[in-house]
């Protein structure tokens, strides 16, 4: 008997570097020294300021990232129906009787309509230059020569949505006893809310890891950090868990169930943030 075969992958998500520096505001200001305002951590620029009448106000700029996990809530992929034919409307009404059965077949399983909408429809003539060649030892002179030799092929797929995750494995095998040919692109992810919630919880972690960093550099060069003066999210990423399914010939007849198990999705989010240092 044949088993229908997994290949599981869950996307990386790269984690930005630790970046940690000092700076004045009013760096692009001459101090009158040729050196264009610039200074070195823990500089106490008194001379300069007693020159100026103004205080500077030193600086720490850290950048860092957080991460949340969590059990995805939302699934998707992608199924289809492929045909072979002579002409192109015969491949056209044989994509179209098995479409509608598989897609019949998916709402009637319970699933909402606006969750299995057409991915992709397409119908091409194609020619089978290895045949001929084969067949008369030469490549083929003419297009007239051909005629006997193309053929049409079809697919017809759909994009379906699933929020009941744990029933990934039962809309599939719904799919493959409704005829689908394919299975591809299982994606394992998170609804908006959800994705809201852990960005939320990546940016704290985020923010408490820079503070930290921050500290550290200022201990260093014996300053204290006052307040944060500017805080920005440089961006936010989520690591989907991917799937493959492999789909043996007669996959149809295997009565062993479809079972899935993704791991977590990741969200990362990384901030950079200004602090005022004394």
């Amino acid at each position: 008997m044949n088993r229908r075969r997994l290949l599981v992958g869950t996307g990386t998500l790269a984690t930005a570097a630790l970046a940690g520096c000092l700076g004045d505001d009013g760096d692009n200001q001459n101090d009158g020294t040729g050196n264009n305002g610039e200074n070195t951590a823990g500089n106490n620029n008194s001379d300069n300021n007693s020159d100026t009448g103004n205080s500077e106000t030193r600086t720490i700029t850290v950048s860092d990232s957080g991460e949340a996990e969590a059990e995805p809530d939302m699934a998707v992929f992608e199924t289809s129906v492929e045909e072979r034919g002579d002409s192109s409307g015969e491949v056209r009404d044989a994509l179209s009787e098995r479409s509608d059965q598989l897609y019949d077949a998916l709402i009637a399983y319970g699933l909402d309509e606006d969750d299995v909408t057409t991915g992709r429809f397409d119908i091409g003539r194609q020619i089978d230059y290895r045949r001929f060649e084969k067949e008369h030892g030469r490549p083929p002179e003419s297009e007239s020569e051909l005629e006997e030799y193309s053929y049409y092929e079809g697919t017809h797929s759909f994009n379906v949505e699933i929020e009941a995750v744990d029933e990934v494995g039962a809309i599939i095998d719904t799919a493959i006893d409704a005829g689908a040919d394919d299975i591809s692109r299982i994606t394992y992810t998170l609804s908006d809310g959800k994705r809201d919630e852990l960005r939320e919880q990546a940016l704290e972690e985020a923010l408490s890891s820079a503070e930290t960093e921050a500290e550290f550099l200022a201990s260093e060069v014996d300053a204290t950090i006052m307040e944060a003066k500017a805080i920005d999210s440089t961006g936010t990423s989520v690591s989907p868990v991917r799937e493959s399914f492999d789909m043996d010939e007669d996959v149809a007849e295997d009565d062993t169930a479809t079972e899935l198990h993704p791991d977590d999705v990741t969200v990362s989010a990384s901030v950079k943030v200004v602090y005022a240092i004394e």
